[in-house]
């Protein structure tokens, strides 16, 4: 049976792909119409923001990416929706609005499910009315600040968790939480594509960096702990550090430029998805350097199952989510020392290859896939 599914997603299309982006392409994949809406932006973060500029550009624009699937870059919405209830409405209008104008570019289906990975948008589902309602909260989304407030998000979350038919999440934190609000909260964490990250020939652009490197691929974002990666390079100068992801305005602030200006530091910017095992093969391990806080504290690390996957050992930070997961797989180092001294022990020593394989079978997108696909469906012909 083919659910035609609405994605209201807290990224854009051509990001790096991540859950959303693969059950979009997946229930397409099978004959499923799906409508994925990007991530909305406000006309303040409009004006404020260069980086927004491509948004701006493609506002309203709906297009058909593949057969059955459409992406669809909603228009810009009032600012504050994640402090007040009004303006948590008027964003909410305007993404129901720009839906079912989607929902009729598109003769989409007049029953369909819905998708949800932001917090405040329970109002959306009052005003189009889905056969099915889902949440996959993928991050404490209440802990990112800035103009939202935290108790304001908490609330809205709750009411969207109660509205929703299931509630997905990434973490056993988020689950501990949520599960509160809706019994019917599945824990379903990261996962990884084998077939894609998988050991392949170091591109020619890593080969002229020497040996031994360690790598790192994701944002670079405020939670990037720069002051950490700048101790750890300059008390190791003989590896290479490689960090490969977009820099959002210059967040990393100055310890930021000091980290660039180290000889044995090499950041690649932001590239596709399919360049990134030429990019880090070769590597002696993959980091996850970073900020402890609690936004991170509920962080399911996709990039540790895609270093797996690749047959890097992972040195992390404290994580709830890397408690209780194999030492051959991830080493949590408490302090920089314990930092440098893992990545040591894993430039000297090697990965254990069996167990690595081992934990990668246990964790594929397709079987994390395959029970989001057998619970809507079974609440579909629930309903």
């Amino acid at each position: 049976m083919n659910v035609p599914l609405i994605i209201f997603s807290s990224q854009d299309f051509d990001d790096l792909p991540t859950r959303k982006h693969r059950i979009a392409k997946k229930f397409a994949s099978q004959g499923s119409k799906v409508i994925y809406i990007e991530a909305p932006f406000t006309h303040l973060s409009a004006i404020k923001d260069p980086t927004y500029r491509p948004k701006v550009e493609r506002k309203n624009q709906i297009r058909e990416v593949s057969p059955n699937l459409w992406v669809a870059s909603p228009p810009p919405m009032m600012p504050f929706y994640g402090r007040f209830g009004f303006a948590q409405n008027s964003a909410c209008r305007t993404l129901a609005g720009f839906a079912k104008k989607a929902i009729e570019k598109t003769s989409f289906p007049k029953e369909f499910a819905c998708l949800f990975y932001l917090p405040w948008m329970e109002p959306v589902t009052r005003m189009i009315k889905p056969k099915v309602a889902l949440y996959d909260c993928v991050d404490d989304h209440a802990g990112y600040g800035g103009t939202s407030s935290k108790s304001f998000i908490e609330r809205a979350e709750g009411k969207l968790c109660k509205k929703c038919d299931t509630v997905f999440v990434t973490a056993r934190s988020l689950a501990k939480r949520l599960s509160l609000f809706n019994p019917k909260t599945v824990y379903m964490p990261n996962a990884v594509d084998p077939e894609l990250f998988r050991q392949v020939r170091p591109s020619p652009e890593i080969e002229k960096i020497p040996a031994p490197r360690v790598a790192y691929a994701g944002a670079l974002r405020w939670w990037f702990d720069t002051s950490l990666m700048l101790e750890v390079a300059q008390r190791m100068p003989k590896a290479n550090f490689i960090f490969i992801g977009a820099e959002r305005n210059g967040e990393l602030g100055e310890e930021g430029q000091r980290l660039r200006s180290l000889g044995n530091v090499h950041f690649l910017g932001k590239r596709p998805q399919e360049e990134l095992p030429s990019l880090m093969s070769g590597a002696s391990c993959g980091i996850i350097p970073f900020r402890q806080n609690s936004l991170v504290a509920s962080v399911s690390p996709l990039k540790l199952y895609e270093y797996a996957s690749m047959g890097l050992p992972t040195v992390s930070v404290p994580m709830e989510e890397l408690e209780g997961m194999p030492e051959d797989v991830v080493k949590i180092a408490k302090t920089s020392g314990d930092f440098i001294l893992e990545i040591g022990k894993a430039i000297t020593e090697g990965p254990n290859k069996k167990r690595m394989e081992d934990f990668v079978s246990k964790n594929t997108w397709e079987a994390r896939i395959k029970t989001f696909e057998e619970t809507l469906l079974g609440l579909w012909q629930e309903k």
